[in-house]
């Protein structure tokens, strides 16, 4: 699956919904007049746009008007670790045990996530 159809399926749009884009390389005054002074409305959500960009699709080349919640979204993300955090940091503490090293794992978080991340400090 190329990137521009995993954005349109992540975002559930469909390319022929999309308006039509000029051929070849695009200018930055075309990209600025479809998001000034009144933006297009994003193509998953309706809000106004924030980026704009021409896609090849199987229905010819589109805009991709999205709003920035959107481009967020559509945005390919890192895969999770294989174990929860908590899981690799007791690792970390057993290994330091057995090997006789005095250690303190000190873990910066985002604040939004730290009740998720706070290693179990009972031990």
């Amino acid at each position: 699956m190329t990137p521009t159809v995993a954005v349109l399926r992540t975002l559930a749009i469909d390319a022929a919904a999309l308006p039509p884009a000029p051929n070849g390389p695009l200018s930055d005054a075309q990209n600025t007049r479809r998001l000034r002074p009144h933006p297009a409305p994003c193509a998953a959500c309706g809000t106004p746009a924030r980026a704009t960009r021409a896609i090849d699709t199987d229905v010819g080349r589109r805009w991709l008007d999205l709003c920035r919640t959107c481009m967020i979204t559509s945005t390919k993300q890192p895969p999770a670790p294989p174990v929860p955090l908590t899981e690799t940091m007791a690792a970390v503490r057993e290994a330091a045990h057995r090997a006789s090293i005095s250690t303190a794992l000190v873990l910066l978080v985002d604040p939004m996530h730290e009740k998720a991340l706070t290693p179990d400090r009972s031990s």
